[in-house]
């Protein structure tokens, strides 16, 4: 409705060549203040992580780190090889490869991560048994023309785990990255303690797996 009344607007109106009615449609019509679409964190991500480094099994923690700390959507995720850690760059390279097919140019590029997140994969990668960072009994299917993960066990379980937690938007992987998407909102002080405080108790978990 409010596009149809923009289209009575006089900055549109003075192009019109034709006669009008007195009473111009949607006239006197009047709309709620726009709701803001802007993401606001519905949860403590310091808590959150807390949580995961003393609940969540190896894979699924990889999952949630690779989502909060990196903004790496689902499929970059379930696809995600080794090689695309270049670890003396500080980043994770997102391009195709022979399991992962890019949708457009923007799903290609340099992830610039925080050192130390780059340390605990170190650890992550050292008890690798596959080419996948995070590992299932799932063999990939590039083959296929429809989506196909995986992780897609280790996605539903996070998913109820981060919905147990109070992550309760219908897409909870997805709000991790929205959480990631907004760190340039908040303040860089904030940020970098969640940040050492991730990598903190992270480390701690990866120690003793």
């Amino acid at each position: 409705m409010r596009q149809g009344k923009s289209l009575f607007a006089p900055a549109i109106l003075k192009f019109v060549s034709f006669k009008l009615p007195k009473a111009l449609p949607f006239l006197g019509v009047a709309f709620e203040k726009r709701q803001s679409t802007r993401y606001r964190s519905g949860f403590d991500i310091e808590k959150l992580i807390r949580a995961a480094q003393k609940e969540l099994p190896p894979e699924q923690l990889k999952i949630l780190l690779l989502a909060v700390m990196a903004g790496l959507r689902r499929n970059e995720i379930d696809k995600l090889e080794w090689p695309a850690f270049r670890w003396s760059d500080g980043l994770i390279r997102i391009e195709a490869t022979r399991y992962f097919h890019r949708k457009s140019e923007d799903s290609l590029g340099d992830v610039p991560v925080d050192r130390e997140l780059l340390d605990i994969f170190r650890s992550f990668h050292a008890r690798a048994e596959t080419s996948f960072v995070v590992e299932s009994n799932v063999s990939p299917r590039p083959e296929t023309t429809y989506s196909h993960y995986r992780c897609q066990r280790h996605f539903e379980e996070l998913s109820e785990w981060l919905h147990a937690k109070g992550v309760t938007a219908n897409m909870p992987l997805h709000t991790l990255r929205k959480e990631f998407g907004a760190k340039s909102a908040r303040s860089t002080a904030y940020m970098r303690r969640v940040e050492r405080f991730a990598m903190q108790t992270s480390r701690s978990r990866v120690s003793t797996i």
